[in-house]
């Protein structure tokens, strides 16, 4: 199954793309409420970084406010000389005279429209006086009517609420509709200037007339004489010029006090002269305020902004149908690409998770790109072009490729590793697998400090000669399963099966600092030595098994690093003269009749942390130095000997050419282990043989190592 998801990873993906871009053009998608409720934030978003325009300088807002119901920042003296601020005081519905003398006193002011944004639908004793107004101009003023949810015993039913039949007259037109439908998330983004009746009750039903136009669109047919407005099924979006206060508001009670009407807000009627004159509620208490993409608005200054959208027609209008299509197709296509690479799974496993996270990056880039050119189509060609398809396209398959990629690259990568673990060392399995820049550097070689440890059975060659095969083999498997294991619990690197031997490496494809790496290549030699002192235990008294002894070599130094070999045939390994110490030490175990040799660097490294006793000071072959080297007796978690600190007394003393003193510290060291002790019978040796001829002057008390 894996096999085949990686053969025909691209064909899946390929499939994919092709079902989330079928699926984002289809009506079941584009009517979901939270695609629909996406839609609108993305159009709100692009309204508000769009920002604030300048409000339409012919349209003139006359707000009832909240000061108009009390009139408590007026004088008395002011209140008592107007009969319509006396009137004012009474609580809503005003007598309709208000309204009269509203229209008379913008009229005579020369207000070219004068628009009552209010709905006069019951009958009042005070109709007359506003009708002979209304009457009287006509050619110029506009009232509202609206569309309503009229609770009744069958329900919530729709109703047309229209002026009271004593304000209508048919020689001019003077009512239009102010019901402005909101969007699935309430919010108004569009108006729409032509309707009937029918068509608002039942759209199933629609008669396909437009005999109602809105008050908007008939304010500004009389202001301009004709109005171009869209056909009766379709809205556009309303340009907003901002949020609410954008158009400054004329509180009502200022008409009728001389002082203010005369002030430079309203100059005397000239800030009326040839406009379009809203009059409307404004204070909350008339709950005339809906959601706009800039927020909350009063309902006139809604209509303020749809007679700006026609008089500078400058309507926002929807992308064309391919627009949007094009768009889905083009995002789903990229984010296609951009999974697609690399071109295959197999050339992508040495890549870590930054490749799937630079990919997310660029599909996101993608998306950001696809976000910034809309909004430039927003602000520069007024069009809304959709983008909840095209993202949800380009994020849907982005998502899916780079997880399906990544899964599919996670899943190789450790089918190849623990391929690869059967014949490199883990570490290296690791750092091939997760950082192949390293690897590849490794390549041309680099000097740093590893430290190096080597064990190898004693008398291997004289085993195979006497012994089956196959028991041989076995044998070998269980003692290599725990040396090995005891390399891979200290975090070392494997390097390779030298016949019998093991060589492994500390501080080549990581590190934890010199002394950290050192100290692991000890534990692991005690831990070697204690493994097979359980291995032999185990085996004591099988036929098909005999005793093992190893010796292990440690250095530390600075090497070279890299992959050796044919082109055909790489190795990664070590060289230098740090490898070829511990070599020479493991062998020189045998010489010294011990099984562990430490390096002086690794001793100097970690001699806190384990107990060493001093061995000599070799010159081994191909060098001139001298190398003190030293046996490994265990770790600090146990105190020292307490002969070990006159043992190396005599080393000293022997050292420094007091061969008598010596002789007397090694017996006593000697007595003290409780019996014979090669080194100290070795040191004896070597006092007796000075005694009787002395070394020469450029002694060093080196011993010259001349095997391998």
């Amino acid at each position: 199954m894996l096999e085949f998801f990686i053969r025909h990873s691209r064909w899946i993906m390929v499939a994919f793309a092709a079902l989330v871009f079928a699926s984002t053009q289809t009506r079941w998608f584009n009517e979901l409420n939270l695609a629909r409720k996406a839609e609108g934030e993305m159009v709100d978003l692009r309204y508000n970084w769009r920002g604030s325009q300048a409000p339409h300088p012919d349209i003139v807002l006359v707000g009832v406010q909240a000061s108009s119901f009390d009139l408590s920042s007026l004088s008395p003296e002011e209140i008592e000389a107007s009969e319509t601020l006396q009137a004012m005081l009474h609580p809503w519905p005003w007598n309709r005279a208000v309204f009269a003398a509203v229209v008379e006193k913008i009229a005579e002011a020369g207000a070219k429209v004068v628009v009552l944004d209010i709905v006069f639908a019951a009958q009042s004793s005070s109709d007359p006086a506003l009708a002979e107004v209304l009457r009287k101009y006509s050619d110029k003023v506009v009232i509202g009517s609206a569309f309503l949810n009229v609770e009744s015993e069958q329900g919530t039913q729709q109703a047309y609420l229209e002026p009271n039949p004593t304000l209508l007259f048919g020689e001019h037109r003077i009512v239009g509709y102010t019901t402005t439908r909101a969007e699935i998330n309430d919010v108004i983004r569009r108006g729409k200037h032509r309707t009937s009746q029918l068509r608002e009750f039942n759209p199933a039903l629609d008669d396909g007339q437009h005999d109602l136009i809105s008050m908007s669109a008939l304010a500004v047919e009389k202001f301009k004489g004709s109005v171009e407005t869209p056909p009766y099924w379709h809205s556009n979006f309303i340009d907003y010029a901002g949020p609410q206060g954008t158009y400054p508001v004329i509180p009502i009670e200022e008409l009728f006090v001389e002082s203010l009407w005369n002030a430079r807000q309203i100059g005397g009627g000239t800030v009326f002269r040839d406009k379009i004159v809203l009059v409307g509620p404004f204070a909350e208490i008339l709950h005339d305020v809906h959601p706009t993409p800039f927020g909350s608005m009063p309902g006139p200054e809604i209509q303020a902004n749809m007679m700006a959208t026609l008089l500078q027609n400058s309507s926002l209008r929807d992308a064309p149908f391919s627009h949007g299509v094009l768009s889905s197709l083009v995002l789903v296509f990229a984010a296609l690409l951009i999974c697609f690479v690399p071109s295959t799974v197999r050339e992508s496993i040495c890549l870590f998770i930054q490749n799937a996270l630079v990919k997310a990056l660029v599909v996101l880039g993608v998306g950001v790109g696809f976000v910034f050119v809309s909004h430039l189509q927003f602000i520069g060609s007024r069009m809304v072009v959709p983008m909840v398809g095209p993202l949800a396209g380009l994020l849907g398959m982005g998502a899916f490729g780079i997880i399906f990629r990544y899964a599919l690259e996670q899943v190789e990568r450790k089918r190849v590793r623990n391929v690869l673990e059967k014949y490199v060392s883990k570490n290296v399995a690791q750092t091939i697998l997760s950082d192949p820049r390293s690897f590849v550097e490794s390549f041309r070689g680099r000097k740093q400090p590893v430290t190096v440890l080597f064990s190898d059975i004693r008398g291997f060659t004289t085993m195979t000669e006497g012994t089956d095969a196959e028991k041989l083999v076995a044998q070998l498997n269980e003692y290599f399963l725990g040396m090995v294991e005891a390399v891979l619990q200290q975090k070392g690197t494997l390097q390779k099966f030298i016949g019998d031997a093991i060589m492994a490496v500390w501080g080549d494809t990581h590190t934890e600092g010199s002394a950290n790496d050192a100290a692991r290549a000890v534990a692991t030699a005690l831990k070697m030595r204690s493994t097979l002192l359980r291995l032999n235990k185990e085996w004591e008294g099988k036929p098909n098994r005999a005793e093992l002894k190893i010796g292990i070599g440690v250095n530390h130094g600075e090497v070279v690093v890299g992959n050796i070999g044919h082109p055909l045939r790489m190795e990664f390994t070590v060289l230098g003269d740090g490898v070829n110490l511990a070599a020479r030490l493991e062998s020189a175990t045998k010489q010294f009749h011990t099984d562990i040799l430490i390096g002086e660097t690794v001793e100097a490294l970690t001699r806190d942390r384990f107990i060493y006793r001093a061995v000599d000071l070799l010159t081994v072959k191909g060098k001139t130095r001298p190398v003190e080297v030293f046996e490994l007796l265990g770790d600090r978690s146990e105190p020292p000997p307490p002969w070990l600190a006159v043992y190396h007394e005599a080393v000293g003393l022997y050292r420094q050419r007091c061969f008598e003193q010596a002789i007397g510290k090694l017996k006593d060291t000697r007595q003290a282990i409780g019996g014979e002790d090669f080194l100290c019978e070795m040191y004896l040796e070597r006092c007796a043989h000075y005694l009787k001829e002395p070394p020469s002057k450029d002694w060093d008390g080196s011993f010259t190592l001349t095997d391998k």
